[in-house]
């Protein structure tokens, strides 16, 4: 205890960012397995009370209440204009951007030449379009590179009121989850001469190819063409599709092109939860390996006082103990969230996680008994 104590007083500083590294890394692990478990609860909840309903039936009120899945291609009433710009679109959602020309400061620091040995900063200006106001004000240099303080004309997203699959009307929470945005590329000329059309985008200024700051330019995209095909799977409520709220509370409503039968649409959301999921893991893994590196010290001169576990940390392999510390902590953190969940899956991450202590374990047992026969 006292080897402790004096380690943790000369790498102090160090011992608690690891300290707090690992307690970031526990963190990020539960909550992202607790997401996980509830994530996969919700989607079986809800794939064990969906019904199919065929596209071409009229609306069935008996099924209020119910979890439906329907596929079909997309009816949009009315399309989605921009008569000012001669822009019709019959989609679920039409969106336009706007960008202004505006000055953007860039930093380059270098070495400062005289013998402070410091850094110093050169300052360069360039325009560029850009999507949102860059604030001028808190250039270095501010005398000739002012920027509008707002665009005059909003970036904005339009949403089709009347969107149906079958007889069934589409809910705005659902539509809002349509977003692989396609670019409008129309070659009809606006009817203002202050507009000026090039390659599909608008430009608001005198001279497109020497535009000036404050200048602006449009750019048109739709997503959920009419007549694409579509698979939604959500609860049916007065004739509209809106997200099913599960027993835990989670709301679902899952949206994918294509003509999907049930297993296939839950199929591609568990792997996409899948995919979500081991992205974080993959993080808290680091953290905590971050984290080992920095209590390497101290853990080693904890794990001289345990024989068994001093195998893991050695003098030789303390890169390879700190990796398999973190991912058989990561094991238990992940264990421990699944095993109620699943317990076939929890009882198979927690063997791992203490897989590499019985491996020391037998090792140090080996090495009695061989040390015992020498004897």
């Amino acid at each position: 205890m006292a080897g402790l104590l004096e380690e943790f007083q000369r790498s102090w500083l160090t011992s608690l960012i690891g300290l707090g590294l690992f307690l970031t890394g526990v963190w990020l692990l539960t909550w992202n397995e607790g997401r996980a478990v509830h994530h996969a609860h919700s989607l079986d909840e809800t794939y064990n009370s969906a019904i199919t309903l065929s596209p071409y039936e009229g609306l069935r009120p008996e099924y209020d209440g119910r979890v439906v899945h329907i596929s079909g291609p997309l009816e949009v009433d009315e399309p989605l204009t921009e008569m000012e710009y001669g822009i019709a679109v019959q989609a679920v959602k039409l969106k336009r951007r706007v960008q202004m020309y505006q000055w953007v400061e860039e930093r380059n620091p270098r070495d400062d030449d005289d013998l402070t040995g410091g850094t110093i900063s050169d300052y360069y200006y360039v325009t560029e379009w850009r999507d949102r106001i860059v604030d001028s004000s808190a250039f270095y240099v501010r005398h000739g590179h002012e920027n509008p303080k707002e665009i005059p004309l909003p970036t904005v997203t339009y949403i089709a009121p009347v969107v149906r699959v079958g007889a069934l009307l589409i809910g705005r929470q659902i539509k809002e989850k349509f977003d692989d945005w396609v670019e409008v590329t129309s070659d009809e000329r606006p009817e203002r001469h202050d507009v000026k059309l090039h390659m599909g985008i608008y430009y608001h200024c005198d001279d497109i190819w020497n535009p000036q700051v404050g200048d602006i330019r449009v750019q048109f995209y739709y997503a959920g063409a009419a007549g694409e095909s579509v698979t939604i799977i959500a609860r049916q409520d007065n004739g509209f599709l809106v997200p099913y709220e599960t027993t835990r509370g989670h709301k679902i409503a899952l949206l994918r092109y294509g003509n999907l039968n049930i297993n296939q649409m839950f199929s591609a959301e568990h792997f996409d939860a899948r995919i979500e999921t081991w992205k974080l893991r993959g993080i808290g893994i680091f953290i905590l390996y971050a984290s080992c590196v920095c209590l390497a010290k101290l853990l080693k001169i904890m794990f001289v006082q345990l024989p068994i576990l001093n195998s893991v940390l050695t003098g030789e392999a303390t890169s390879f103990g700190n990796l398999v510390l973190s991912v058989s902590t990561s094991l238990l953190v992940i264990a421990t969230a699944w095993i109620l969940y699943r317990p076939m899956l929890g009882a198979g991450l927690l063997v791992a996680a203490i897989s590499p202590l019985f491996y020391c374990t037998m090792g140090f047992y080996n090495v009695a008994q061989n040390g015992n026969l020498d004897f």
